[in-house]
């Protein structure tokens, strides 16, 4: 049975730009087997090889609208920090006067550990997110923020 279009048998039929062809015996549809494009790959040169669009597209030899969908249907996976000493660094970042986000970051492997969304800094919200630290397994050893009082 035909695993395209359910009905035939599928046989080889040549080749297409090296890529093997095949065709459907019964209800005589053809289509293509061989290279299958890979979104990790793409989304790897797109962000860290910081290849665009059009680069990618002559690259991988297709249109640049299949680059967007194959950039849009990957799925990105982000590990959660694991738990250790550290040395927090924390500050909070303001664009206008009501928005900022406040970061509490490890000194020695610059990973974000933690952020908030505020409309002020407080040194409520810096225990806040100490003692959250605290509670996902992080052994803060030291703290440097910025001239803040306490």
């Amino acid at each position: 049975m035909c695993i395209y279009c359910g009905k035939g048998f599928v046989h080889k039929y040549g080749f297409v730009k090296g890529v093997q062809r095949y065709k459907c015996v019964i209800c005589n549809k053809q289509f293509l087997g061989g290279y299958r494009l890979d979104s990790s790959l793409i989304w790897e040169d797109y962000t860290i090889g910081k290849q665009r669009y059009k680069q990618l597209s002559l690259k991988y030899n297709c249109t640049i609208k299949t680059i967007q969908r194959r950039i849009d249907a990957h799925i990105i996976h982000i590990n959660p920090p694991i738990g250790r000493k550290v040395i927090v660094i924390m500050d909070t970042t303001y664009w206008g006067r009501g928005f900022g986000v406040m970061f509490f970051k490890d000194s020695i492997t610059k990973e974000n550990l933690l952020k908030y969304y505020v409309k002020y800094e407080s040194n409520s919200l810096y225990i806040q997110g100490i003692n959250e630290l605290k509670d996902k397994g992080f052994d803060v050893i030291a703290i440097a923020c910025d001239g803040r009082k306490g």
